[in-house]
């Protein structure tokens, strides 16, 4: 019997460091918005942000920490007068905020915030023990780093940690596009599933709040189907969770119809835009990944990859050669469903990147991870839809029964 499969979970990142210049405030409020962004989603985050406040005193801004998970503070400035030139951080200020680390790292959060590495933690004091614990625990950890700190830092963390700018996107590109499964999967609300259906081509999920499709891997029998009573009394949440954590190919395209049935919902608006046009009339290179129909017609100078390529075609591989340094880049959403998506927004960093598909979950919390454009598909008549799926009809016949509705990255 083979040994099972671990579930599937986002890979171990290294501390990220955000390095910056004299004066924190612009990197303290970055780091705070940052936080409240993944708290909004789901995400357990834990530590602690710096804020400033009040009015001057003889020396500077009166400084706290501010415990991320409970908006506890604690004060952290001693008033040293006008003429010192000695650090203004209250040891013990920072010694009691130290408790909101050593929480977080017992109850294992998503996240540990620390507000920053400078003097105290150069010389091994202040949160110094808490940043260590946590980064040997593999809890991933955020930290600010003045740059006149950097060599003490790459010293303390011997290297093992990424450098990075202070800014929106880099922090999102350090958080990782593996990571979208399990926000997509935060946010669906719970709900009653209805039917689970699983056609020859296509899969759809019922739920009490909508329905969502995705496309069924080709991998699979229909003797590895498992019986239309299997889902009975399922919850929505469940089934969504399967795309963020198993490695079956038909639980994953179950899981992604189940995230569809949550996000692609009847009253959602936006354009009815074929997906293939999205990139007409873009100058330089222009990257299919996947097969579309009407691709040729509609997008000839395309450079176009598949798992098993035709005359003209482009192998996998290829990927990581043309993707990069890419105008533009149209992805077909059975990527999100076979764990490819990910690979594939790395390697085409900095491109404009279209989802496209009847797979697409039409949520703007896939914007951060690199995704310029989505195109998604809204059911109308849901009976007509299954009919056509347990048919096993391509999604052009069932297209007359839904809408295309494309979502745009604001900016």
């Amino acid at each position: 019997m083979p040994t099972p499969l671990r579930p599937a979970t986002p890979p171990a990142l290294r501390p990220g460091a955000v390095i910056h210049g004299p004066g924190s405030e612009h990197v303290d409020a970055l780091l705070d918005r940052f936080v409240h962004e993944l708290q909004r989603r789901g995400f357990r985050v834990g530590g602690v942000v710096q804020r400033n406040y009040g009015e001057r005193d003889d020396c500077a801004d009166r400084m706290e920490l501010v415990d991320v998970a409970t908006g506890r503070a604690f004060g952290i400035s001693q008033n040293l007068g006008r003429e010192s030139r000695a650090c203004r951080v209250d040891p013990a200020g920072v010694a009691d905020a130290s408790q909101a680390l050593r929480r977080a790292i017992e109850e294992r959060a998503d996240l540990i915030v620390v507000n920053k590495f400078a003097g105290l933690e150069a010389h091994g004091e202040g949160l110094s023990d808490e940043i260590l614990t946590a980064i040997s625990e593999g809890i991933p950890v955020l930290i600010s780093v003045g740059s006149r700190f950097t060599n003490e830092w790459q010293t303390f963390t011997g290297g093992y940690a990424d450098l990075l700018t202070p800014d929106w996107d880099a922090l999102w590109r350090w958080w990782g596009a593996a990571r979208l499964y399990e926000d997509l999967m935060l946010g669906v609300e719970d709900s009653d599933v209805r039917r689970v259906l699983v056609g020859p081509k296509w899969v759809m999920v019922e739920a009490a709040c909508g329905v969502g499709l995705a496309a069924r891997p080709s991998v699979t029998t229909d003797a590895e189907i498992p019986p239309p009573g299997a889902w009975a009394g399922a919850r929505l949440k469940d089934l969504a969770l399967q795309a963020a954590r198993s490695w079956d190919p038909l639980a994953m395209s179950v899981g992604i119809a189940a995230l569809n049935a949550h996000y692609n919902r009847a009253d959602l608006q936006g354009p009815d835009v074929n997906g293939l046009d999205l990139l007409k009339g873009v100058e330089g290179r222009v990257v299919v990944v996947g097969g579309f129909p009407q691709v040729a017609q509609r997008l000839p100078d395309a450079h176009v990859i598949e798992i098993n390529p035709r005359p003209g075609e482009y192998p996998e591989p290829a990927c990581d050669w043309l993707l990069p340094g890419a105008e533009g880049v149209l992805v077909t959403a059975s990527a999100l469903a076979n764990r490819t998506l990910p690979r594939l927004l790395a390697a085409a960093r900095g491109c404009r990147v279209v989802l496209v598909g009847p797979g697409t979950p039409l949520t703007p919390r896939l914007f951060d991870y690199g995704i310029d454009t989505l195109s998604g598909f809204v059911v109308r008549d849901v009976a007509a839809v299954a009919e056509a799926i347990s048919a096993g009809a391509a999604s052009k016949q069932f297209h007359v029964h839904g809408r295309f509705v494309t979502l745009r990255r604001p900016g």
